[in-house]
């Protein structure tokens, strides 16, 4: 998900190159330690009873209604903001980054662990062609050095057109999950290159968390569309 809140600062891109290899070293630990926590998170939802529980009621809480849409919305979006306020401040950065790594595992784990129990394989395909998407994205962008920030009103419609077909699903029971979860698909590896572009290019040296949570979170809900792709495919 697109976030830049240091526009004005100095970006390591154009700090030394040593500065800038630790940079990216640093962000892609972050978001390498927040993918294991995330699946550890996963793990605990289906095994540990205090976090299962915990997961049902956040599940329970963020479906059915209008008002359990608003407190996703307000999850989702204010933990994703708090990390990046948070992001100049330690330990406080990753204290609040790995906490919205375990949230975030705990919104998404009940469709995982369905598919874990119903049809493994399909779980283990979606964390491959994720993780080959990520990398060779990451790869591409990093070593072609191209400017992707053209692509940041494209992603933006690409949102809303997704939220839109959310909406309509919920309030005249309109249901095309083949079109929403392909949508979703090419929305978030869209994310993904827009926003690695937007870290290597614009994001100070010292704002590793901010970059990190921002690819973490385009990564785990890359996931989540792909995942719902290959379920609504073996279902067809």
């Amino acid at each position: 998900m697109s976030h830049n809140p240091y526009a004005f600062a100095v970006p390591a891109a154009q700090a030394e190159p040593d500065v800038r290899a630790a940079f990216l070293k640093k962000v892609y630990s972050l978001v390498l330690g927040g993918v294991l926590a995330f699946a550890a998170t996963l793990w605990a939802a289906g095994n540990v009873p205090s976090v299962s529980n915990l997961c049902v009621s956040l599940w329970q809480l963020t479906r059915g209604s209008a008002l359990g849409i608003l407190v996703y919305f307000a999850i989702t979006m204010g933990g994703f903001w708090v990390v990046h306020l948070l992001a100049r401040t330690s330990p406080l950065n990753l204290i609040a980054y790995f906490t919205w790594t375990f949230v975030l595992g705990l919104l998404v784990a009940p469709p995982v662990l369905a598919t874990a129990a119903n049809a493994p394989q399909t779980l283990t395909m979606a964390a491959m062609l994720t993780a080959v998407t990520f990398t060779g994205i990451t790869a591409y962008v990093i070593t072609t050095k191209k400017d992707f920030s053209f692509l940041g009103g494209i992603l933006s419609m690409g949102f809303w057109l997704l939220l839109g077909l959310a909406l309509c699903g919920w309030i005249f029971g309109f249901h095309a999950p083949l079109l929403f979860s392909g949508l979703g698909v090419a929305l978030f590896a869209g994310y993904i290159v827009y926003d690695t572009s937007n870290v290597v290019r614009n994001y100070p040296a010292d704002m590793a968390v901010s970059a990190a949570v921002t690819l973490f979170t385009d990564v785990v809900y890359l996931f989540m569309h792909v995942l719902s792709l290959l379920n609504r495919l073996r279902e067809e």
